[in-house]
């Protein structure tokens, strides 16, 4: 019998030539492939820092710098390349960390750069000097449910405020658990948290009961401050609160819509801000924060903006729109400004931090 050989047989991958032939062809695809994964866009879809992202803009004297943003462990490594498993099966989660909603940010003088983010159960934490991207408080006793603000104190301990938990978190430097203040009965809804280091005392705003609550360093609390209202000193749905070198606290009193700034000891020394829709105005404010010639930075989380103020609450710039580039925000929530005047803005909807820098001068135009 005589066997005739169709295109369809598998007889035909035995010859020499069409064997080679396809091997060629494979090895043609694969390098296709591997050079388009190799060219593929990375997950780091931020734009590189640029020095001449400024306000106000040109011709005016630059004020605010765009210094860029931290979103994934990319933004402190470096954008890696592909390889073809990555390109084609998409990257491990467990090699990737990412931003998912920050709410509340701070840095310390060690380079690390510690985000509260909302949609992850853990503190995210950035190291620029040691080029790193970490989560803390993922299990054991400082296990966190939903963080929302956090601070340091001088010693390198780090404060979590988790609203479901209504407590507060201490870890040590390396990120071990230390402690835990609060509970259901002090504390409600803890969202923003600084430290005083003269004081040793712990300031935590609680939104849901209108007030901000002191605990000493044994975790007690010494007083608290205002109550449901809208006189000096009273709150309505407070959310974050900044200390300046005076010890002088600065309250994001937002659905008061103003700005309250008292002592340590929570007396009132002085208030601005109302609702609308006009500069200076506020309808969603949310961080807070000041830099080391006394100008308060605040984000509204409506107007997509961070609105800067001097000490007797005139509006001294305005920067930032809705976006998603350099500058544009989309929810913007928790603010910081460290004492080398780099400004931190959680910028949740983009799921990034975009970071600036003051650059000097005692008063802006």
């Amino acid at each position: 019998m005589n066997l005739k050989l169709t295109k369809y047989s598998p007889c035909l991958l035995y010859q020499p030539s069409l064997m080679l032939a396809l091997r060629i062809a494979l090895m043609t695809i694969i390098a296709m492939v591997s050079g388009c994964a190799s060219h593929a866009p990375s997950t780091n879809t931020e734009l590189p820092p640029a020095e001449n992202i400024v306000w106000p803009a040109p011709p005016e004297k630059p004020r605010i710098r765009y210094l860029g943003s931290l979103n994934s462990t990319e933004s402190v490594v470096g954008a890696q390349k592909q390889s073809l498993r990555d390109w084609l099966l998409g990257k491990k989660e467990e090699d990737r960390l990412a931003l998912t909603k920050p709410y509340g940010v701070h840095s310390d003088s060690k380079g690390r750069i510690y985000v509260a983010d909302t949609g992850i159960s853990g503190l995210v934490v950035f190291d620029l000097e040691k080029k790193g991207m970490t989560y803390w408080g993922i299990s054991g006793p400082g296990a966190l449910k939903k963080p929302t603000g956090v601070t340091t104190d001088a010693q390198g301990n780090v404060y979590v405020s988790d609203v479901i938990d209504h407590r507060v978190v201490i870890y040590d430097k390396e990120g071990k658990y230390s402690n835990a203040f609060g509970g259901k009965e002090i504390l409600n809804s803890p969202v923003g948290l600084v430290y005083n280091d003269r004081t040793h005392q712990l300031y935590v705003v609680d939104s849901k009961k209108h007030q901000i609550v002191v605990f000493n360093r044994e975790g007690e609390v010494d007083f608290t401050i205002g109550e449901r209202g809208a006189d000096h000193g009273n709150f309505n749905f407070p959310t974050n609160i900044a200390m300046d070198q005076n010890g002088h606290l600065y309250v994001a009193d937002t659905m008061n819509f103003r700005v309250q700034i008292l002592d340590e000891k929570g007396t009132h020394i002085r208030s601005f801000g109302k609702l609308g829709d006009g500069r200076g105005h506020f309808s969603r404010l949310k961080g807070i924060g000041i830099d080391r010639e006394g100008h308060i930075y605040t984000v509204d989380a409506a107007f997509n903006n961070v609105q800067i103020f001097n000490q007797k609450g005139q509006l001294m710039l305005a920067i930032g729109k809705s976006g998603t580039g350099p500058g544009g925000f989309y929810l913007p929530a928790g603010a910081h400004v460290d004492q080398n005047n780099r400004i931190y803005i959680a910028d949740q909807l983009n799921q990034r931090i975009q970071m600036f820098e003051y650059l000097g001068e005692s008063e802006m135009p």
